[in-house]
């Protein structure tokens, strides 16, 4: 019982910490326009946003792992409500983790250098796309686990208000999937909001640990 407990609380600290790494990743990157097509205003760019996108990056690497533990915790907390649905959706959820690694991987090749090789502006090209390429497969897959997991969560003890904070946070991160499209602003309102989604729940993990575990 007091491991459950333990694990359901420990789960709900760090999806709360995750929720507020992530919207610091937002943050950072909230102030960096889209990359310009140009090789010389490319390298430019790069150069005057290093500071913001080596933050972002850096937050998004421990914002990703402690997912991890958020995931057992939310799993413990929702199988008995609907195990096959909490099964999916914390595995979607699980899916992003290694996704946003490689995102930190990409993210970093930006501005950290490597046994200072050099990257040529179209190689610098293909690394952007190839991150906003997974942002835009990480964000879908987070909306999906979010609508699953808030059908299980209208039921569980977590509460309505959480389920149907998150089919609107599910709706935000549709839209947010396509950040070449809605520009940095619409980006940055829909990622926030996915963020302060993970603390909420995380909060009521905790608050209605005993309950859930009783």
């Amino acid at each position: 019982m007091k491991s459950k407990i333990g694990i359901v609380k420990f789960g709900g600290i760090a999806f709360i910490l995750s929720g507020i790494l992530f919207l610091g990743v937002s943050l950072f990157l909230l102030p960096v326009p889209s990359p310009p097509l140009p090789d010389t205003e490319l390298m430019n760019w790069l150069e005057e946003w290093r500071f913001n996108i080596s933050m972002a990056d850096e937050l998004l690497m421990f914002a990703s792992l402690l997912l991890i533990p958020s995931i057992a915790g939310l799993y413990k907390v929702l199988e008995k409500t609907d195990k096959i649905k909490a099964l999916l959706g914390c595995g979607l959820l699980a899916a992003t983790v290694p996704v946003y690694i490689i995102l930190v991987i990409i993210l970093g090749r930006l501005v950290y250098p490597v046994y200072d090789i050099e990257l040529s502006p179209d190689m610098y090209k293909l690394v952007i796309s190839i991150y906003y390429g997974g942002i835009h497969a990480v964000v879908i897959i987070l909306s999906i686990a979010t609508i699953i997991l808030s059908l299980v969560i209208r039921k569980n003890p977590l509460g309505k208000s959480a389920a149907y904070f998150g089919f609107v946070v599910a709706l935000l991160d549709l839209i947010g999937a396509f950040p070449w499209l809605t520009g940095s602003a619409v980006g940055f309102v829909c990622q926030a909001a996915s963020s302060v989604w993970f603390v909420f729940v995380g909060v009521r993990m905790i608050g209605k640990a005993g309950v859930v575990e009783a």
